[in-house]
């Protein structure tokens, strides 16, 4: 519980101590994090992890103990609770990617939005009609073979990825319309003159 209250991969004491124990010019994963980035933790490190987080849980349990006069069930009790709450806002980081990414996971985020924006530059038009994300998704394909197979072994790419690029875009350098609820964005359109493969 203490582990995912405190932020679990991105834990405030994982980066201050691993610089204690390890030499960042020899350890990858340390380099990363001094950086930014997520980087995996080895078993070793872990493992150090593990016994200072049961050591301070059993410092807490101790203290909630103390506090509660005695009484065990309450420390039990809060324990549980802690648990699934921890879990539950470990879950919400996740989904609003508050993570950090990996140097990896940043580098393509980097290269798809620099391929989007060229795209973008050469397919889209602002400051007129309308368009649905379906449609932007569709060219965006069509501009850059390597994404036609969202499910390529190679360039994996989602509609979702996508979409989520477009709406960072359309709010940088678009019309600055958010997406509606029914996908729609007002203020851009595909440019089907430029795009020889578009539908008829």
């Amino acid at each position: 519980a203490l582990w995912f209250a405190t932020g679990s991969r991105s834990n405030p004491v994982v980066t201050p101590l691993a610089n204690v124990l390890y030499d960042e010019k020899e350890e990858t994963w340390l380099a990363d994090r001094n950086e930014g980035y997520f980087g995996e933790l080895p078993l070793s490190f872990a493992a150090i992890l593990s016994a200072v987080f049961v050591f301070l849980g059993v410092v807490l349990d101790r203290a909630v103990y103390f506090l509660a006069d005695g009484d065990a069930e309450v420390s039990l009790q809060l324990a549980g609770v802690s648990v699934i709450g921890g879990a539950v806002w470990e879950v919400g980081r996740l989904a609003a990617k508050e993570k950090a990414p990996t140097r990896e996971e940043w580098e393509r985020d980097v290269l798809l939005y620099s391929e989007f924006d060229e795209f973008a530059a050469k397919r889209l038009l602002v400051g007129r009609g309308s368009c649905h994300r379906s449609d932007v998704i569709a060219a965006f394909r069509r501009y850059n073979p390597k994404y036609r197979d969202s499910e390529s072994e190679r360039y994996p790419l989602a509609d979702i990825e996508i979409e989520r690029i477009l709406r960072k875009w359309n709010r940088e350098r678009g019309s600055g319309n958010e997406m509606s609820s029914a996908g729609f964005f007002a203020g851009i359109v595909v440019d089907g003159a430029a795009d020889a493969f578009a539908p008829r």
